[in-house]
């Protein structure tokens, strides 16, 4: 049997003048410039946030930008009346938050965090065009880079089928443009176009929230041909720079409030309703369930879901070890955002996997049952 699972992806794309080329940036290849092509003012104009909430039954939404929710992987219409669903991961009192607590602001210490986190315009389904936010990684190999971000970005597990047309854009924060747009000559190092997408099996064959101890993925960019708009090209984590992912146990519940304490966490993701500002949340951290860690006052926006948590973070120079990602909150106005536990589970084979994985293949789906 395949230790991984390989699935066709298809081939993603953006329009953008090549006009800003310099002599020393190659052009697209022939699956990127698709990427390129494919996302037209028109189709940007339409992306909303892929952001998931669970209500208090334990049932998943798809919450619109208009704060509309949409039925996932079910058709029951919001506050109708049913039985709560037992084993979910949704149940329990989420924790709260210490002193200096920080809900929804806007980034404005730049630093390293600021320069690898970008946002990832993808679509799921023929015509329906989404958003979320990732992360490019330090993973020491040569030829390709690797952006973190979460599975619900990545892989449609509704559908069965990986995001397709999938861009990124780092540090758009920093972009001239009036917003997100479809002109990566206007945004600092320009967009890249990621080969294939990886995730856990478990996320694939369950559905939402049945599956969300297994919320994280990896988009893998090939250093050569993946580049368009400004800046130089070549290799995403030349350009942009890269965290460090810490995969041992991070600290949680230490007893201890607010900036000082070990356990303070900060989250970061780019904002659907403040495009284009790259915004975060900082706190204590605890856990929600045996599944997930919890910033329990966390009120980012849509667009945020796949965004970085980094404990702990410097803000002078926008630094620290990325512990978890954005994963999914709860409906009706309430604060909170969960984040996937990277420790101890297959985070880091799918990380492996996405640093080894054939360049020329599709979408990865890599078995827990392979994994050392």
């Amino acid at each position: 049997m395949n230790l991984i699972k390989k699935l066709p992806m298809i081939s993603a794309a953006i329009s953008l003048s090549l006009a800003s080329f310099g002599a020393a940036q190659a052009a697209p290849n022939e699956r990127a410039k698709k990427v390129f092509d494919f996302w037209t003012a028109e189709r940007v104009a339409q992306v909303k946030p892929r952001d998931l909430v669970i209500d208090d039954r334990g049932l998943a939404y798809l919450r619109g930008f208009d704060g509309k929710l949409t039925p996932y992987g079910h058709t029951i219409r919001p506050g109708a009346p049913i039985e709560p669903r037992p084993g979910n991961g949704g149940g329990g009192k989420p924790g709260g938050g210490g002193g200096g607590t920080i809900k929804n602001a806007s980034w404005e210490f730049g630093g390293a965090v600021q320069n690898a986190a970008g946002r990832i315009l993808f679509e799921m389904g023929a015509g329906n065009f989404f958003v979320c936010s990732g992360t490019a990684a330090t993973d020491a190999t040569s030829g390709r880079s690797v952006i973190i971000t979460a599975a619900h970005c990545t892989y449609d597990d509704a559908a069965k089928a990986f995001a397709t047309n999938v861009m990124f854009i780092p540090n758009q924060d920093a972009t001239t443009g009036a917003g997100t747009d479809f002109d990566c000559a206007n945004d600092p190092i320009g967009c890249w176009a990621p080969d294939f997408g990886v995730v856990d099996v478990n996320w694939t064959t369950r559905t939402f929230p049945d599956n969300i101890p297994w919320d994280y993925a990896y988009y893998v960019v090939s250093d050569s041909g993946s580049h368009s708009g400004n800046g130089s090209g070549g290799a995403l984590d030349a350009a942009a720079g890269s965290l460090a992912i810490d995969f041992l146990p991070p600290y949680f519940n230490d007893g201890d409030k607010g900036p000082t304490s070990l356990d303070f966490t900060h989250a970061l993701g780019y904002s659907y309703s403040d495009d284009p500002n790259f915004m975060y949340c900082a706190e204590d951290m605890t856990t929600q369930g045996a599944d997930n860690w919890w910033l329990g006052s966390c009120g980012l926006s849509g667009g945020s879901s796949g965004g970085p948590w980094v404990q702990p973070m410097d803000e002078a120079t926008g630094s620290g070890p990325i512990i978890s990602v954005n994963s999914w909150g709860y409906r009706g106005g309430r604060s909170g955002m969960a984040g996937p536990i990277l420790s101890g589970t297959t985070a880091e084979c799918l990380f492996d996997a996405a640093k080894s994985s054939s360049l020329s293949g599709g979408g990865v789906v890599v078995n827990p049952g392979t994994c050392p």
